[in-house]
């Protein structure tokens, strides 16, 4: 288990840190997630936290960078696809591949839901996860997600279908 991470907002300073955990973890980052492709810079990290106060203002998205121990960037995760009529959102993680399996995306997560039920009154989360990708859905049920159902054909990764599986975490679990 790791030590114990927090979450902050984004902040304009990430910038480079964040940078640096996406090219190190690149390889495995871009199996899963649709913007960690091979022409993704550091302008367009720069943009994307750049953007991230508007998301949240707009509740596009509630966005935080993981960190650890010294304020090291471990990762980042939010919930996006806010549906506030139902107070329904979708969570979304990665960490850093040198501190993958230590716990801190769970941490996270949890954290995470904890937050989004409190503060912004969420009464369910989804989370998504690639049907071969077998650490995220270790973090979804480590993290009190229940296995809703297999989505076909939902996930659009480097111009590929692939099916996914959901799972979700209700504020009442």
């Amino acid at each position: 288990m790791c030590d114990p991470v927090t979450l902050r907002r984004y902040q304009l300073s990430d910038v480079d840190a964040i940078w640096e955990a996406v090219q190190e973890s690149r390889a495995e980052l871009s199996r899963w997630m649709t913007w960690c492709h091979e022409d993704y810079s550091l302008e367009d990290n720069r943009k994307w936290v750049e953007g991230r106060p508007m998301a949240w203002d707009s509740n596009e998205e509630w966005g935080f960078v993981i960190v650890g121990e010294n304020d090291r960037v471990l990762g980042t995760c939010g919930i996006h696809r806010i549906d506030l009529m139902h107070h329904v959102g979708e969570l979304g993680y990665w960490v850093r591949t040198s501190a993958a399996g230590q716990g801190v995306a769970t941490q996270a997560t949890q954290q995470l839901c904890n937050w989004a039920f409190r503060e912004k009154s969420l009464r369910r989360i989804e989370i998504l996860t690639d049907v071969e990708n077998l650490a995220s859905q270790s973090v979804a049920i480590k993290s009190g997600g229940i296995y809703e159902g297999t989505l076909r054909q939902r996930l659009y990764v480097q111009g590929l279908a692939h099916d996914c599986m959901l799972f979700a975490v209700l504020d009442d679990d």
